[in-house]
């Protein structure tokens, strides 16, 4: 499923990701990004995406600027969910290895702004094992292709 966010939805995502870019660097926060682009473009891209996947599950994303807690959602079952992004097609869930056990979930968007397709997700027992331990050059991290996630229509 993709989802297009609308021009109140765009605006919206620009300015959270222009306030959580600066926020982090003011506070000295270590840009943790696994790619080139600025630290902006990966902001943008996440709560984008963090938008989009709420659109779709029909809850509200965590718009906050300056505190982030490790879940971007919580859905209607209380699941807490930390949502990922990729531009790359074939792109993978990947979580970094501090993330133990802070959220419920992992979901996986992919796309560039402002279109994201959910491509599924995993439970944190099932994506924060040892044996997904993988490095693709930035040090080790949990990785899942796509043909693991589960994928339910909300």
């Amino acid at each position: 499923m993709t989802i297009t966010l609308n021009e109140a939805e765009q605006r919206l995502a620009k300015f959270i990701a222009l306030g959580r870019t600066n926020a982090a660097r003011s506070n000295q926060i270590t840009d943790c990004k696994m790619g080139s682009q600025s630290g902006e473009q990966t902001d943008l891209d996440g709560i984008a995406a963090e938008i989009a996947f709420c659109k779709i599950h029909n809850v509200y994303p965590d718009l906050n600027i300056t505190e982030r807690p490790a879940a971007d959602c919580v859905l209607h079952n209380g699941a807490s969910v930390d949502v990922k992004s990729t531009r790359y097609a074939s792109g993978r869930l990947l979580a970094v290895r501090w993330k133990k056990p802070h959220v419920d979930m992992f979901a996986l968007m992919i796309g560039e702004f402002p279109s994201y397709r959910y491509a599924g997700s995993m439970t944190a027992s099932e994506l924060l094992k040892d044996e997904r331990l993988r490095d693709f050059g930035h040090g080790l991290g949990y990785a899942a292709d796509q043909s693991e996630l589960h994928y339910k229509q909300p």
